[in-house]
């Protein structure tokens, strides 16, 4: 056995190996140690002849579910090797692996999270060309693009980054894996070796609208993604992915992984989870909802058709609120049918799934009724499954367990053996009297009984009071003190029936719901068309069920690049704090309006006020209605943010290095339809140095003139604010705060953004704030008011009176004096 065990696991060297033995699930060697310290078991060993012993440690196979759960979460890859054939007495019981559970090809409930999609990526290249193809194994959802260009590794890391895959198959040379290592690491995915039968066809047809080497590229990606999934044995040999959607990056608003972290999008950075904008507009009643809003989210929109589409049935569901109401109810009550539908196909689903598939079959035809007409097109895609329902109805019970282990989960009159089976189950005392009693009326012993002995079973047992002819058919079984033990052919029968009903009823069982699962199966691809329709209404649903609760508008969008807010509110935190949210403006133009230079005290709110701006666009554009009085906007194409920063230790760099490259980005890649929120730039180094790059940076974006992004600037440098004098473009603002004397001085913010600079950031009051030993305080406040009788700063950073004219490549402004 164990030369069997090391044979499997030299064929999986990346795995844990478990193999089933009996009710146990053992590992053997370096892995059985392995398993041991990472689930804190018992180690024990076992004798592998010559007198010597190999370590030992096995998990129970009930339990196997929360075992798994535990591994996959450490990122280990668990092969599972079973028994193919029953044991026999002195033979070694044939095994082989079945399935390698790897973190990107999950699909077990009790190993996901029903509100995330857990994605396998594959990456492949033809000529300079990158392919990323992605799949939710568990839900099929599939897609792929191209990325190409000068940035091409750059923008490779960034949208596998916007996944967020659980794994990455990378078929793509030695020295680009080695190279990837350390940013693959740091999303938190492991990069997983690509499957040798991966065929590099040239002569595949191309993609439409793709070019020859994308489709090369892509076809590439997607066969490193389905050789994969094929080889972890997860489908069970009946599908595999599915035909991914194809889409260009220019599709999404584009959105970097600095700008997903600093707006909090699907991730907290604090300790509170639900400071998200997925969590705080996810009032979806349906786990495939919430998926579908994360990547709605991190992708949203940039075709004003397709938006205006979504703010129409936003619109619909908001005005009807009677039919809004009935529509979440309805949409409570419908299981993930996404996830039902996959294991269904893959031949892996549970009596209880299938009682799950069909409450929410029931569900369709009222949830059809319930919706608003404009929304009914979304539904064209929910097919009719009365006949299926019927099936299911007819053939499993109404709460069906778990497993079939011990039978029960379908009904008896779904086949006559079946219920002869059940019936002998559970009416077996009442066949046992009815034959005592037959036997008494044909012998004519009244004492006559049937009684069950563990040793022999069942037998007629006779006082050694009657000495009367017994029939023929009778043979004796066991003498007794007082009477005799016999079995008659009838008895014979029924006991083996008896004996047999579990197994037979089990068999049956396993029979007939196998039949009913293929029958499910070739439903299975409009079950998956049905579960994204549902999802989708039930975003919208969600979406103005926020609108109606927290008084969100629809926002407008115009040809023009602009960003016009009225009384905008941070949607977050409005909805965390449960309070009432200082409303601000906000009105970035076409010309005279561009570029807003924002100051104002340490704490004052203006990290909040360029993070509430990122979110409203987002909102805007994924269809959703917006926390504001009014707002428009034009398109946006990208959204950059440089807000915080901190060291990356495992690079090495530094938090200043981690700021210039982050605004390097932005300077790179940004278009007029761009929206840039920068703070705080150059704070990361000398006061001098920080100043220079912050004006430089101001000058090099205003130098692009008609091209310019649209960009709003938060700095404590108030020398800046004298760009205004330059650039027309360029307006400042401020967010007031008022020294109260009452207290020490300390500031009262107001967290109003009004026109004009700022000329203190009170750091020296908030330092105060924050229990800054007193002495320290005074003496800070000494050295400032030393300070301050110097030569200005802004003195020794000159300002240009006018600016040349230069076309966006040129991209080296110096300081003139």
């Amino acid at each position: 056995m164990l030369e069997q065990y090391f044979g499997m696991k030299a064929k999986h060297p990346e795995a844990i190996l478990l193999s089933r033995v009996g009710d146990f699930y053992e590992a053997y060697g370096e892995d059985a140690e392995t398993i041991a310290r990472a689930l804190q078991i018992a180690l024990t060993s076992k004798e592998a002849g010559g007198g010597k012993r190999v370590a030992m440690a096995g998990v129970p196979h009930h339990a196997l579910s929360g075992y798994l759960a535990k591994l996959v979460a450490q990122r280990f890859i668990v092969a599972l090797a079973e028994q193919l054939e029953l044991p026999q007495p002195n033979r070694l019981v044939r095994r082989d692996v079945v399935r390698l559970v790897t973190p990107g090809t999950l699909i077990e409930d009790q190993l996901l999270d029903g509100k995330q999609n857990n994605y396998l990526a594959a990456i492949a290249a033809a000529g300079e060309t990158f392919a990323v193809a992605h799949a939710d194994v568990s839900t099929s959802f599939a897609a792929a693009t191209v990325i190409e260009g000068d940035d091409a590794y750059d923008e490779l890391l960034a949208e596998l980054a916007r996944i967020a895959p659980a794994e990455i198959v990378a078929d793509v040379p030695a020295e680009v894996r080695a190279t990837m290592m350390p940013a693959i690491d740091a999303m938190g995915a492991r990069l997983a070796t690509p499957g040798l039968e991966i065929v590099a066809s040239h002569d595949r047809p191309p993609f439409s609208n793709f070019s020859l080497e994308e489709s090369l590229a892509i076809h590439r990606a997607i066969e490193a993604l389905g050789a994969f999934v094929r080889r972890t044995g997860v489908t069970n040999g009946e599908g595999g992915v599915l035909a991914p959607q194809l889409y260009r990056r220019r599709q999404f608003l584009a959105l970097d992984p600095a700008t997903r972290k600093n707006l909090d999008l699907t991730r907290a950075q604090g300790q509170n989870p639900r400071a998200t904008l997925l969590a705080t507009l996810d009032q979806c009643a349906t786990s495939m909802g919430s998926r579908t809003l994360a990547r709605w989210i991190l992708a949203p929109l940039v075709d004003r058709d397709a938006i205006a589409a979504r703010q129409d049935g936003v619109a619909a569901l908001l005005e009807q609120h009677t039919r809004r109401q009935a529509l979440r109810e309805l949409l409570r009550g419908i299981f993930d049918l996404e996830r039902i539908a996959q294991k269904v196909r893959f031949r892996r689903t549970t009596p209880r799934d299938l009682g799950s598939l069909r409450r929410t079959l029931e569900l369709l035809r009222p949830l059809r009724q319930s919706t608003p007409r404009e929304l009914l097109p979304i539904l064209q895609s929910v097919g009719d499954f009365e006949e299926l329902l019927d099936d299911l109805r007819q053939t499993i019970v109404d709460e069906p367990p778990a497993t079939l282990a011990e039978g029960g989960a379908i009904r008896p009159t779904a086949a006559a053996e079946l219920a002869e089976c059940i019936a002998l189950r559970t009416d077996a005392r009442s066949k046992i009297s009815e034959l005592e009693q037959r036997e008494r009326e044909r012998t004519g012993v009244k004492t006559l009984k049937v009684k069950y002995a563990s040793p022999f079973g069942y037998a007629i047992e006779i006082s050694r009071a009657y000495t009367g002819e017994l029939p023929a058919e009778y043979v004796r079984k066991q003498t007794l003190t007082t009477g005799e033990r016999y079995i008659t052919p009838e008895l014979k029968e029924l006991e083996l029936a008896i004996s047999t009903a579990q197994s037979r009823q089990e068999r049956l069982e396993q029979q007939l719901f196998d039949a009913l699962v293929e029958r499910v199966a070739s439903k299975s691809g409009e079950l998956l068309e049905a579960a994204g329709a549902i999802a989708e209404l039930d975003v919208l649903t969600a979406l103005a069920q926020c609108a109606a609760e927290r008084g969100y508008v629809r926002p407008l969008f115009v040809d023009d690049s602009i960003v016009d807010i009225e009384e905008g509110r941070h949607p977050v935190i409005e909805t965390i704090l449960h309070a009432k949210f200082v409303p601000n403006d906000l009105e970035l133009r076409v010309a005279d309006r561009r570029f807003i230079l924002l100051t104002g005290p340490n704490m004052g709110g203006k990290s909040t006020y360029l993070r509430q701006t990122g979110l409203l666009v987002i909102m805007a554009q994924i269809g959703s209605f917006v926390p504001a009085k009014r707002m428009e906007l034009g398109v946006v194409d990208r959204i950059f943010t440089r807000i915080g920063a901190g060291d990356d230790l495992a690079s090495g760099q530094s938090t200043f290095y981690m700021e210039m490259a982050e605004a390097a980005n932005i300077m790179r890649r940004s278009t007029h339809r761009s929206l840039l929120l920068i703070d705080e730039v150059g704070r990361g180094t000398g006061t001098l140095d920080g100043l220079a790059i912050a004006q430089a940076i101001c000058e090099f974006l205003l130098d692009l003139q008609e091209q310019a992004p649209l960009v709003l600037f938060a700095t404590h440098f108030h020398e800046l604010c004298a760009l205004s004098d330059h650039w027309k473009s360029v307006a400042n603002y401020h967010i007031t705060a008022v020294e109260n004397r009452a207290r020490g001085g300390a500031p009262v913010f107001s967290a109003r953004v009004q026109p004009g600079s700022s000329s203190r950031s009170f750091g020296i009051e908030v330092a105060r704030m924050a229990g800054m030993p007193a002495a320290v305080v005074e003496r800070a406040q000494e050295i400032a008011d030393a300070l301050s009788g110097e030569a200005d700063l802004e003195s020794r950073v000159p300002h240009r009176k006018k600016m040349p004219k230069r076309p966006p490549p040129q991209r080296q402004l110096p300081l003139l004096s």
